[in-house]
């Protein structure tokens, strides 16, 4: 879980960072969503602390600044939005998800490997495990790195457009994996740019706009706030065609 209060953020150039407070907890997806450079991913930045914030974050009861690189490492798992193509397999790079939390020596044990295959069956790359990072698909290498999120075994998954590069399929199935994830006790909190399922999926939408949280909660609520249309420049609706692939749907502002 984490727990925000005034969180401040201020970069070179004019913009600005203030969330007055904010909760994500576990059991939950929590999508951040709004336009271009509304703060979505430098909010997620300073969740991660890779960002240096006015402040309090709160990671499960402990102020974030307080906790070691691998004491936090236990507690939060971060993907950012660009990813990098090192010269590795697909196996190898699960297996640093679980390195955040080994000592110097890093050496997986029989739990270690347990859990980077579970993580890469879940998210379906274990059968590409001998592949180099550098043969494979965007959406490949996408899911790739996911695995090594989760494969961290940690608490709250902070993810940043990770259905990125994903076909419709692909996007579909990674919905499934978040709530899965939820269920099983996690705290999950997205960047998005993909509305549709982000309000079909969450469990609680924080619509951000200009560096400020213009209204939060579970996503009907949001979606009849009237503060849908400012933020993105497209409305949202709600859908009972069982035959759609997400409950909500973009409308005209």
């Amino acid at each position: 879980m984490i727990g925000v209060r005034g969180l401040s953020f201020a970069r070179e150039g004019g913009f600005a960072l203030a969330v007055d407070a904010l909760e994500l907890n576990d059991g939950q997806v929590s999508a951040l969503v709004g336009r271009n450079g509304c703060g979505k991913s430098t909010l997620l930045r300073c969740l991660a602390g890779v960002l240096p914030h006015g402040g309090s974050v709160l990671l499960d009861g402990v102020e974030l600044g307080d906790l070691g690189h691998r004491e936090r490492a236990r507690h939060l798992a971060y993907l950012p939005q660009e990813l990098g193509c090192p010269q590795m397999d697909v196996y190898t790079l699960a297996c640093h998800g679980r390195f955040a939390t080994l000592g110097a020596v890093r050496t997986l044990g029989e739990r270690d490997r347990r859990l980077v295959r579970q993580a890469m069956e879940l998210t379906g790359v274990w059968e590409l495990r001998d592949r180099r990072l550098a043969d494979v698909s965007g959406g490949e290498l996408q899911r790739a790195y996911l695995a090594m999120v989760v494969a961290q075994d940690a608490g709250t998954l902070l993810l940043d457009e990770p259905s990125a590069h994903l076909d419709a399929h692909r996007r579909w199935e990674l919905a499934g994996l978040l709530r899965r994830l939820a269920g099983e006790g996690l705290a999950v909190v997205v960047a998005t740019h993909d509305v549709e399922s982000a309000f079909s999926c969450a469990d609680k939408v924080c619509l951000m706009a200009a560096g400020r949280v213009a209204a939060q909660g579970p996503p009907d609520v949001v979606a009849a706030s009237g503060a849908v249309a400012p933020a993105l420049g497209v409305g949202v609706a709600e859908q009972d065609d069982p035959k759609l692939l997400w409950r909500y749907a973009l409308t005209r502002a």
